[in-house]
């Protein structure tokens, strides 16, 4: 083997760093009371961690040991970072409740993140199964983000907080699939309105960052759900069609075989 060959990609390998860097620094600014920028952190962390993939791909460096570091590094950033930055938040009002919230969360994102490992390569490419730990993430920093900028003080911001951890835990380790957007062509050609609306999307989420990444990232982890109860519908109305077609062939055949019964018999008594 040569020397260079026992090495380590370094851009890919570094982004990574810095993503995990980020969901560190996360941990240190909630315990701070730095609460805003821990939730600032966490969106930096997600990315870094969407760049070192793209920059393995560009510059054909993937490896096994990237792989297996990028998974690493999302457990921080993605799986302990949330948790302990909205136990400090938030969960740690509901005293022994709050940190076992957390702690499911964090649970979760370790079991969604070695599920995801072992299905590399088997799994449909256009769907995730379970809420992809960087959404579930932002999802809770999202949250916070937005209550922080905007000081909000209604009083219920620790109960949806709960509510949230609990959801994004569940929803993390459910077989509901969720649209990975990996069929979308970003390099072929595409209308221009298209381009209208993404560069409009993209001035939107400047105006109010924090409000319109928490809304983008809730809808994201409802569609799961939305899309599972419509695909059921579906193939429950595709079996009852099924059903019917098959029993009125059934009584057709039923029918046919009736008449030539009967025919059959009066050539008899003639």
């Amino acid at each position: 083997m040569k020397p260079f060959e026992r090495g380590i990609y370094l851009l890919p390998n570094l982004m990574t760093t810095i993503a995990l860097f980020a969901g560190f620094y996360a941990v240190i600014a909630g315990m701070q009371g730095q609460f805003e920028a821990g939730a600032i952190a966490i969106f930096v962390a997600m990315i870094f961690d969407g760049l070192d993939g793209r920059v393995a791909r560009m510059t054909n460096s993937s490896s096994a040991f990237g792989a297996e570091y990028d998974s690493l590094a999302d457990m921080v950033s993605f799986g302990l970072a949330p948790a302990l930055l909205l136990y400090q938040w938030a969960l740690q009002d509901f005293d022994k409740l709050g940190w076992v919230v957390a702690f499911i969360y964090t649970a979760a994102a370790a079991l969604r993140l070695a599920r995801f490992n072992t299905q590399v390569g088997v799994a449909d490419k256009r769907y995730f199964q379970g809420l992809p730990s960087p959404a579930a993430a932002a999802l809770l920093a999202g949250l916070v983000w937005m209550v922080e900028s905007n000081n909000l003080n209604t009083g219920v911001e620790p109960l949806v907080a709960l509510v949230l951890t609990f959801f994004a835990g569940i929803m993390m380790v459910s077989n509901v699939r969720f649209s990975s957007f990996k069929e979308l062509n970003l390099k072929g050609k595409v209308p221009f309105v298209t381009l209208l609306v993404v560069v409009l999307v993209l001035v939107i989420i400047t105006i109010k960052p924090a409000l319109f990444l928490f809304l983008i990232f809730i809808a994201y982890a409802i569609s799961g759900p939305i899309m599972t109860l419509l695909g059921l519908k579906k193939s429950r109305s595709l079996r009852r069609k099924s059903k019917q077609v098959e029993s009125e062939a059934s009584e057709s055949v039923d029918s046919d075989e009736k008449d030539a019964s009967v025919e059959v018999h009066n050539k008899e008594k003639v």
